[in-house]
């Protein structure tokens, strides 16, 4: 990002924020520091360094746009008020409160248009480890159906909070798939065939048969992605965040949501 760049998004940031104290030097330094990775949301991270300097504006700001709805996104786990309460308040203290010799997490999850995101995630770990700490006896409640289908709490807030949307999506993007590539996903992650096995059923090459089941994946997590977008009502930076805190554990869990999701056809 060039310095006439990095001063149009200081600029853009601070009208974005009126009232806000907006460190322009800290601010700068830190849009340079992630231009590398990509676009930067500079009205996030701007307001993320703000909180973490305590600034009172900038923690009405958070406190309304990014705490202010959690009770509301944890309640299909059927939590007690109180304890709805306490997860809030464990989440502003995890995302706001600094460790000694360390930044205020806050800081380091913005600048990517996916803090919304990651504080849901943040709220909804906090909360099925309280529930994993009651040690709650199996009832076949929606609750224990969350704990139940991964051990990521990530996959778990996704399939909990968006479950009818994704179950559409990911059933349709799987039917969007070509008969080799949904047997090759099938073989694999169902019926336990290996690379080998899958080559030698195709008569290829290993090396072909690993492609193969590659762009399977890329092409389901793609067509999932396709139709999320077009289905749930949240702007793309925050689809975005959903999807990249899953994406390694999607392609991990794939013959799970194949099994969970059976064969659409």
């Amino acid at each position: 990002m060039t310095p006439p760049a990095l001063d149009d998004a200081v600029a853009r940031a601070a009208a974005a924020l009126p009232g806000v104290a907006i460190d322009r030097a800290a601010l700068t330094a830190a849009l340079a520091a992630r231009a590398a990775g990509g676009e930067v949301d500079a009205v996030e991270l701007a307001l993320a360094l703000a909180c973490a300097r305590g600034d009172a504006a900038a923690l009405a700001i958070f406190e309304r746009d990014y705490l202010r709805d959690l009770p509301a996104s944890l309640a299909h786990m059927r939590l007690d008020a109180a304890v709805i309460d306490d997860v809030v308040q464990r989440t502003r203290a995890r995302l706001l409160v600094a460790e000694p010799g360390a930044a205020a997490r806050v800081v380091e999850y913005a600048g990517r248009g996916r803090l919304r995101g990651l504080v849901q995630v943040v709220a909804t770990r906090l909360a099925v480890d309280h529930t994993r700490a009651k040690d709650r006896p199996g009832g076949g409640d929606e609750l224990d159906d969350l704990v139940a289908i991964a051990d990521d709490p990530e996959l778990a807030f996704l399939k909990a909070t968006y479950r009818a949307a994704w179950r559409e999506a990911f059933t349709a993007a799987v039917g969007d798939l070509d008969a080799r590539a949904r047997n090759l996903l099938r073989l694999h992650h169902l019926g336990g065939a290996t690379l080998e096995q899958l080559a030698a059923m195709y008569g290829v090459h290993r090396a072909t048969a690993v492609r193969w089941l590659a762009d399977a994946r890329a092409g389901l997590l793609r067509g999932t992605r396709r139709r999320l977008t077009a289905a749930l009502a949240v702007s793309p930076a925050e689809l975005d965040s959903i999807l990249a805190l899953i994406g390694s554990r999607l392609e991990a869990s794939v013959g799970r949501l194949l099994a969970d999701d059976g064969d659409p056809g």
